[in-house]
């Protein structure tokens, strides 16, 4: 398997303690290896730097999980209270997942449509009304003023 993401990809970012670095990658890499499985195999270059880029992302949010601060301020009777910090959530958002599964699948159609419409052969608009077989059970139809033709 490719190495996703390094260490090096990570140092112009943050500075990080290279062991803490390096386990948050291996945790990064098979988390991403399990929402698309094909991340195993052998990739693109441009696979490969998007795959990093989606990782570099989520391993560097997920460094800065838990930093910041509470401050609060009061005067008289009214207090604010403002909280900076990080929560830890899952690691890859949603938007992150589907961009991975993206890079597997790049020609996989997800958009569809299914017809609710009725046989195309069972009514059609002409100048002289409606011609069909499916309403009347017979060639013809309904004239526009009602009349059967």
């Amino acid at each position: 398997m490719q190495d996703l993401i390094t260490i090096d990809d990570l140092a112009p970012f943050a500075t990080i303690a290279e062991d803490k670095a390096q386990a948050m990658i291996d945790d990064a890499t098979a988390m991403a290896a399990v929402s698309a499985p094909c991340l195993t195999g052998t990739l693109t270059g441009d696979q490969l730097a998007a795959v990093k880029a989606v990782l570099r992302g989520a391993v560097l949010r997920w460094n800065q999980s838990g930093q910041g601060a509470v401050s609060a301020q009061a005067m008289g009777p009214f207090s604010v209270a403002v909280d900076t910090r990080q929560p830890r959530r899952a690691l890859f958002w949603p938007a992150e997942i589907e961009a991975l599964q993206q890079i597997c699948n790049p020609d996989e159609v997800k958009a569809f449509s299914i017809d609710t419409a009725a046989n195309p052969m069972v009514a059609r608009p002409t100048f002289g009304g409606w011609y069909d077989y499916g309403w009347t059970g017979f060639p013809g139809g309904w004239n526009d003023d009602g009349t059967l033709i």
